[in-house]
Order: structure tokens, then C-alpha cells, then sequence
């Protein structure tokens, strides 16, 4: 009987990449799908239970106007009733905006890997060209998922805690009625404001986390907006300087570089002490320059650190591996 033949093959670099790069694809499309599906049924039970708001609050207001003929049980339970639809509008409504954060970075997700397929599938095997193909993908989808990690950790610290808290209060507020209904009343609206207040926060976190305009619009305009919502939310005055002609370029450049004003933006928001920054972006036919500063302390501490041991900065050598990633070059003067 003859000897069974088996043919071995080795998998060159690019091969083996595209392999890897065509397993994080599928998953990421694939997560894309189920959250896109879980978006849509979450939408459909936002509006159900902002009709039944709305209807609540009519007649609430309709009972206000007849307090003295109402029985307390009848405002009791109404009230009640308010305060479970509105409990239960707000907690669904934060679970969309939570799918809708995760669609964004898995949106975002997919097609950086699709572009990186893309050039991989163009590459020529036999240019020489000397680099590992599978450790530069490695590299990428850990960034994405060091920011899909910071964003959990701030609607965690942030949104999420404040509508715990909310919900609380409005059990609290719930049993008021049974005593003061005025008193009750007035701490629902105060309730509401802080409410407001939360998801205001969710939509900063989403759109620190993927702004929409940036593939409308390109990375002039959405600069120019953050900026001034950064300056309005900090009260740390900006400046914004742009020469050249304004143009588009490949998606993945312009949001590496949002990422990289963000990210040294937020550090002198939280660590440096500055009270201005200024930011200036040159557009050439063949070249982008951002120059950035402003008057707080140097890049020794904080978040944005050179200090390599700090584990949970952003160090400016993780933001320099990146750029250098696609041909750039961060230069630091502090």
C-alpha cells in the first residue's frame, strides 16, 4: 500500500496576517450584526414607552388642575404608575445609547480592518519590503479595544452611576407621595434635571468615542466643533488655527489624528493645569502638521506621560508608535 502523501506549506508573513486579520473580521462583523439587531429592538421599546410618557404626563397635568377632587389613593397610584414608566424610558433609553456607543466602535472597528485587508491584498509578495504584517494588525486591534475599554470605564464612573442614583431617588420620592405630594412633585423635577444631566454625558462619551461628523464633514470642521465644546465644557479657552487648502483623506489618518489632539487635549484638561490651548493644522498637498500648546505643566506626568512604568497612562510612546504606524512623526518640546 502506498505511503499516504501529505504536503506541507508554509504560510508566508502577509499569508499568515490575512489569515488572523480574516478570523478579527468575522468576529467584529459578526458583533456588528448582533448589536445592530439588539439597536433596533431597543428603539422599538424606546418609543412604546415614550408614548406611554407622554400619555402620563397628560394625565398628570390634567390631574393637577383637579388635586382637591382626586382621592389620594387615585393620586398615589398615578403618580406611581409615572414614575415606573419614567424609570423604566430612562434605563431602556440608556441601554440604547450604551448599543449605539458599541455600534460606532465596531463600525469603526471593522472597516479599519478591512482597509488593513485591503493593503495586505495589494501588497506585492516580492517587493522585499521587511515588516510583520500580523504583529502591525495585533497592534492596531489592541488600540481599538484600549478604547473600548476606556469608554466602559467612563459610562461606568459616569452615566451609570448617576441613573443608579436616580433610580433610588425616585423610589424615595415614590413613597413621598403617601405623605407630601407637593413636596414629592418638586423633587421629581429636580430628578428630571439630573436625568438630563446624565445623558448629556453619555452622548460627550459617545461622541469622544467616535464622532459622527468626522466621516461627514472631515477633520476640519470636526476639530473646530470639538474644540469649542471642549473650551465650553472645561472653560479652558482654545484657539484653532488652520492654513492650506482643506481636503479629505483616508478615514483611518483622520481619526488617528482627532485621536491625537483628544488625547493631548485631555491631558491638559486633567493633569497639566493649562488654562489655553492652541491648536494649529497644516494641510499641503502631501503632508499633515499639527502643531499643539498650551501654558500648563510639561509631559512628566499625567495621563499623556513619557514615563513608560505608568500603566494607566496613555503614554505619548503608545500615541508615537501609532502615528509612526502610518508613515508619521510625533516631536515633543515640553
Amino acid at each position: 500500500m502506498a505511503e499516504p502523501q501529505v504536503k506541507v506549506q508554509n504560510k508566508s508573513s502577509g499569508e499568515e496576517a490575512l489569515d488572523f486579520l480574516q478570523g478579527e473580521l468575522q468576529q467584529a462583523t459578526a458583533g456588528l450584526r448582533d448589536v445592530q439587531n439588539k439597536i433596533y429592538t431597543s428603539r422599538g421599546q424606546v418609543e412604546q414607552l415614550a408614548q406611554r410618557s407622554a400619555k402620563m404626563m397628560g394625565e398628570l397635568r390634567r390631574m393637577d388642575g383637579e388635586l382637591e377632587q382626586t382621592p389620594r389613593q387615585t393620586i398615589r397610584e398615578t403618580y406611581g404608575e409615572a414614575f415606573d414608566v419614567q424609570q423604566r424610558l430612562l434605563t431602556t433609553r440608556s441601554q440604547l445609547e450604551r448599543l449605539q456607543a458599541e455600534e460606532n466602535f465596531l463600525r469603526g472597528k471593522v472597516e479599519t480592518l478591512e482597509a488593513l485587508r485591503e493593503m495586505l491584498n495589494q501588497q506585492d509578495a516580492d517587493d522585499g519590503e521587511q515588516f510583520n504584517a500580523r504583529e502591525l494588525i495585533i497592534r492596531i486591534v489592541d488600540a481599538q479595544e484600549e478604547q473600548s475599554e476606556r469608554l466602559a470605564r467612563l459610562m461606568h464612573d459616569g452615566p451609570a452611576h448617576s441613573l443608579t442614583n436616580f433610580m433610588l431617588q425616585a423610589e424615595i420620592c415614590e413613597k413621598m407621595f403617601e405623605r407630601d405630594p407637593e413636596k414629592a412633585r418638586a423633587e421629581l423635577t429636580a430628578l428630571k434635571e439630573a436625568a438630563r444631566s446624565a445623558f448629556s454625558r453619555v452622548r460627550r462619551f459617545i461622541f469622544d468615542l467616535r464622532p459622527m461628523m468626522l466621516r461627514d464633514l472631515g477633520i476640519v470642521p470636526t476639530l473646530r466643533r470639538y474644540l469649542e465644546a471642549f473650551s465650553d465644557e472645561t472653560d479652558i479657552a482654545t484657539e484653532f488655527e488652520f492654513t492650506g487648502r482643506e481636503r479629505r483623506f483616508e478615514h483611518y489618518r483622520e481619526a488617528l489624528l482627532f485621536r491625537g489632539v483628544q488625547a493631548v487635549l485631555q491631558n491638559a484638561r486633567d493633569q497639566s493645569g493649562a488654562t489655553k490651548v492652541h491648536v494649529a493644522l497644516d494641510l499641503t498637498e502631501d503632508t499633515i502638521r499639527v502643531v499643539i500648546e498650551d501654558n500648563g505643566r510639561g509631559f512628566g506626568s499625567g495621563r499623556l506621560s513619557l514615563d513608560p512604568s505608568n500603566s494607566a497612562a496613555l503614554s505619548l510612546g503608545t500615541l508615537r508608535e501609532r502615528v509612526e504606524l502610518v508613515g508619521g512623526r510625533v516631536q515633543v518640546e515640553s
